[in-house]
């Protein structure tokens, strides 16, 4: 069976919806693990500064946490509190390289009704300059979600988005470099890049940079080939 791990960011415990993902996703030959981060949940106050929802703390947490874990899929709740939506959580990771690489969904049981609200309240309010209603919309169309759900039947969604994972060369060395972040390539390591770094700073580094990401596979590509080749 092909193993995929989602994590499902979301200010309410999903842990009751965690049997039919997994259900859903045994269907297709697929076995989920299901993890989740509690943003805007109040047992999670190390995420709060000054009682208010800290993207800053929510970030060093998450990198904290997850160091070490290959993550599939990404899952956002649309609302997650304190005027914070899961669009603008995917666009902070983003702007700091965090998982850019890693494919992400949204689900609300009021996505409609919260794009609705934002033609309304712009077309109820002529002082409201067009650029705040745009700011918004903007920040929902390049998050690079590659699907929106109803939070009643995000599960099926979910399970569609990791069906549609592959297992890559690329991805094994991720998978590998987070299982053993305090690792390090030997001294002899050709690539500069990323001589005398940790394997968890080497993930983040090719999780921000496809280039990088590129060049580390070759090298890895090159030196397994060498390693395996019989002298003549």
């Amino acid at each position: 069976m092909i193993e995929r791990t989602c994590l499902l960011i979301d200010d309410e415990k999903q842990d009751s919806n965690f049997p039919a993902i997994i259900e859903e996703g045994r269907k297709y030959g697929i076995e989920i693990n299901c993890l989740q981060f509690n943003v805007g949940n109040q047992e999670r106050r190390d995420l709060l500064d000054n009682e208010e929802i800290s993207l800053e703390k929510v970030l060093e947490v998450f990198k904290e946490e997850f160091k070490a874990t290959k993550i599939d899929l990404l899952a956002f709740d649309w609302n997650i509190g304190s005027g914070i939506k899961g669009p603008n959580i995917i666009k902070y990771f983003n702007d700091h390289d965090v998982r850019r690489n890693v494919p992400k969904i949204l689900y609300s049981g009021a996505l409609k009704e919260e794009v609705e609200n934002l033609c309304d309240e712009y077309r109820k309010n002529e002082k409201m300059p067009f650029r705040r209603i745009w700011d918004q919309f903007n920040t929902l169309l390049t998050t690079n979600a590659l699907a929106y759900a109803g939070k009643d039947n995000y599960e099926k969604e979910l399970v569609q988005q990791l069906r549609k994972v592959d297992d890559t060369f690329e991805s094994s060395i991720e998978h590998e470099l987070r299982k053993f972040p305090e690792f390090k390539f030997k001294s002899g390591f050709p690539n500069e890049n990323f001589k005398n770094k940790t394997f968890e700073e080497i993930a983040n580094i090719i999780d921000g940079d496809k280039n990088l990401r590129n060049d580390l596979t070759k090298e890895i590509t090159q030196q397994v080939v060498a390693y395996l080749t019989e002298t003549i």
